[in-house]
């Protein structure tokens, strides 16, 4: 007699179980009828928030829609929401169970009185912070201060979607504004071509006039290698004095960056043809100033990987980073800060 043997193929392994997402969890929440007086309750409380601060939220879309110094703003929520994803995708622990009442209620309080206080006085300034403020508390008291405190960056990141208050952007715009006209005649002079500057008026050969104007002050760079900075530093998973390196040289870079391209705009009126520095090729030549101010940050980033033990590296990224190791794909790298939060 022969043997039966079982012919059937082996079973195959279960799929690995889908990553979980903060776009799931909330839906799943949603559903579940446990929750449902808290997502009433949150309901309410975003339409209380919206009658409030409405005139912020114009406030907001009309300084992102007017001002191109704050044209980023519309990318800053979205890229906050990004940054909660990451926490949320790579925390696996259950949060403790921490009543944000308190805290929530204080924030909130905090940012009802600075909004009333923008009755008599109308600062748009102060109306915007208490938005924030108020998000915070909101967040807190539905969630817990648990979760605000796992969730703080993506909170303190929307700060960069906040306009300046004129008179303090001018301020700061002015002496930007001058400093840079200063020192870009003074490196024109020095490489040969002629520049008499009174102010932020420039002369070049031939009366070629070429004025720096409150918008090549550099403030626009600033904001957008803060920001940057702030992302860079809170990904890279490196000790504190690295991160707080990242986050102060988006100063002298946005200032450098401005200034050659202060300096370039001169050399194309000189060399070239003035209507080469206007108009759609003026905006080319920031955008083509804003990539090579992202290599310098790289390259500040290269250049403190120098400094750090790769024992010592390893370490700290293993301990301060949210996500697990190893990597996934798609994390974020600049030189050598590697995409953790």
């Amino acid at each position: 007699m022969m043997a039966n043997h079982d012919q059937r193929a082996p079973t195959p392994p279960a799929a690995p179980a889908p990553e979980p997402t903060l776009a799931a969890a909330l839906t799943a929440a949603v559903a579940d009828p446990k929750n449902r007086p808290v997502v009433l309750g949150a309901g309410l409380c975003l339409i209380l928030f919206v009658g409030l601060f409405q005139e912020s939220i114009r406030h907001f879309h009309y300084a992102w829609t007017t001002d191109d110094n704050y044209s980023h703003g519309f990318l800053v929520p979205f890229i906050s929401l990004y940054f909660a994803a990451r926490i949320f995708q790579s925390r696996r622990e259950p949060l403790p169970e921490r009543s944000g009442t308190a805290l929530g209620g204080l924030m909130l309080a905090a940012a009802l009185a600075v909004h009333l206080l923008t009755i008599p006085l109308p600062i748009p300034f102060l109306g915007d912070l208490a938005l924030l403020g108020a998000l915070a508390g909101g967040f807190a008291m539905l969630a817990g201060t648990a979760a605000l405190k796992r969730y703080w960056f993506p909170f303190f990141f929307l700060i960069f979607m906040v306009p300046l208050p004129i008179a303090l952007y001018t301020k700061i715009a002015s002496p930007l504004q001058l400093l840079a006209s200063q020192t870009a005649s003074t490196f024109m002079n020095a490489s040969g071509v002629p520049v008499l500057r009174e102010g932020n008026r420039m002369t070049l050969p031939g009366g070629v006039q070429m004025f720096v104007a409150e918008a090549c002050s550099g403030m626009r760079q600033l904001t957008g290698f803060l920001a940057l900075a702030a992302a860079v530093a809170y990904l890279c998973g490196r000790p504190t004095w690295y991160r707080i390196v990242v986050v102060a040289s988006a100063l002298p870079i946005a200032l450098f960056a401005n200034i050659m391209r202060i300096v370039i705009t001169g050399y194309i009126m000189h060399f070239v043809n003035p209507a080469y520095a206007v108009g759609a090729y003026h905006t080319l030549e920031g955008i083509l100033l804003m990539a090579f101010g992202l290599l310098l940050l790289n390259s500040v980033c290269a250049a403190m990987d120098l400094f750090l033990d790769k024992p010592a590296a390893d370490e700290a990224e293993a301990a301060e980073s949210l996500i697990p190791r190893p990597p996934d794909p798609g994390r974020i790298q600049v030189a050598g800060c590697k995409g953790g939060a």
